[in-house]
C-alpha cells in the first residue's frame, strides 16, 4: 500500500503564498478594470459638457454681437429722426415705443416687492410647500400688471411679455439667467394701488402668509428700472399687409 508523502512546511508556504499572490493578481486586474470604465464614463461626460458649454458660449457672442448691431441701428434711426423737420416729434414718439418695448432705462414711483422661502417648520411634509415657486412669482407680477404697472424687474431683469418666469430646480429662470431667493420685483405705476393690488384679503400676499412665505410690499417715490439687455425674437413675426383679413389664415 503506498503511502502519500507529507509536504514539508516550506513547501506548503510556497504554495501559500503563490496562492495569495494569484488571488491579489486577480482583485487588482478587477480594480484596474473598473477604474479604467469610471475613467472612460468621466471623460465622455467632461468631453459631452465642454461641447455645451462651448455651444452656450457661442451663442452668447452672437446674441451679444446682435444686440450691440440694434442698438446701433436704434441709434441711427434716432439721429436720423432728429435731423428731419418733424424730428422732435418724431424722436418722442421712438423714445415713448422704446420704453414701453422695455428698451430704455426708467424711473418713476411704485412699489418694491421682496420675497423669501419660509423659515417655519416644516409640517406638511413637503418641503416644496414651504419654498417659492414660479407660480408664486407670476401671481406677484400679474398682480401687479393688473393694478397698472408700467415697468417691471425681476433682482434686475426687465421684464417684458416675452420674459419667461419658471423653476429650474431650486432656481428660478428669468431672461435666460438664474435666479435664488430672496427675489426683489420693482414696479413703476400708481404706488397706492399697486400696494393695494397686493395687499388686499384674499390676495396673493395673504395666500403666500399662509406657508409663512416672507412677502414685503414697500411704495417707494421713485424706481430705477434698466432697460432689457437680451434679443427680442422675431422669426416669425412680421407686419401684417393691409389686404390681410383679421383673423384670417392665409
Amino acid at each position: 500500500m503506498h503511502i502519500p508523502k507529507m509536504r514539508e512546511p516550506g513547501e506548503l508556504a510556497v504554495v501559500a503564498v503563490f496562492t495569495l499572490l494569484g488571488f491579489l493578481l486577480a482583485v487588482q486586474l478587477k480594480s484596474v478594470k473598473l477604474n479604467t470604465a469610471v475613467d472612460a464614463t468621466s471623460a465622455s461626460r467632461l468631453e459631452t459638457l465642454q461641447e455645451l458649454y462651448n455651444d452656450l458660449s457661442a451663442e452668447r457672442d452672437g446674441l451679444k454681437d446682435q444686440l450691440a448691431d440694434t442698438q446701433k441701428e436704434l441709434e441711427e434711426y434716432r439721429s436720423a429722426a432728429a435731423s428731419g423737420e418733424s424730428g422732435s416729434a418724431i424722436k418722442a414718439e421712438i423714445e415713448q415705443l422704446s420704453q414701453a418695448a422695455g428698451l430704455t432705462d426708467v424711473e418713476g414711483p411704485g412699489v418694491m416687492v421682496i420675497l423669501s422661502d419660509s423659515k417655519a417648520e416644516n409640517t406638511s411634509g413637503d418641503e416644496a410647500d414651504y419654498l417659492i415657486h414660479d407660480s408664486d412669482l407670476l401671481s406677484v407680477i400679474n398682480e401687479l400688471r393688473d393694478g397698472g404697472a408700467e415697468a417691471l424687474s425681476f433682482n434686475g431683469e426687465r421684464i417684458l411679455a416675452t420674459s419667461e418666469v419658471r423653476c429650474a430646480g431650486s432656481v428660478v429662470l428669468v431672461n435666460g439667467k438664474r435666479f435664488a431667493a430672496p427675489f426683489v420685483i420693482y414696479a413703476i405705476g400708481d404706488p397706492t394701488t399697486l400696494y393695494n393690488a397686493l395687499t388686499m384679503r384674499g390676495g396673493v400676499v395673504d395666500v403666500l402668509s399662509q406657508w409663512k412665505i416672507g412677502v414685503t410690499v414697500q411704495m417707494s417715490d421713485k424706481l430705477l428700472i434698466p432697460r432689457y439687455n437680451g434679443t427680442i425674437a422675431s422669426e416669425y413675426l412680421s407686419p401684417a399687409s393691409e389686404s390681410g383679413e383679421e383673423g384670417g389664415v392665409g
